[in-house]
């Protein structure tokens, strides 16, 4: 089956090369989670620490359907100074 993987911010460095941020085609078994997507995309799972999939909050072993959209995000550091 095949989803749709979006990375923000660090995670973007695990792109293929070529592609942009619109998505990135993943294909995987039936049953594939977003840890599989992961894994396919050559990610750490200890770097992903916000998984939503077709815009709603999910964890790294939900099991995906055909065409879903999963989007992965890293812990968020930073803010302002004042």
């Amino acid at each position: 089956m095949q989803v749709t993987a979006k990375l923000h911010a660090i995670l973007r460095r695990y792109r293929p090369a070529g592609v942009r941020d619109e998505g990135i085609p993943v294909e995987l078994p039936e049953g594939g989670t977003p840890r599989d997507v992961a894994a396919a995309l050559g990610i750490p799972p200890e770097l992903i620490h916000a998984v939503f999939v077709n815009e709603v909050q999910a964890t790294l072993d939900m099991p995906l359907q055909p065409g879903d959209v999963v989007r992965l995000f890293p812990p968020v550091v930073g803010g302002c100074a004042e």
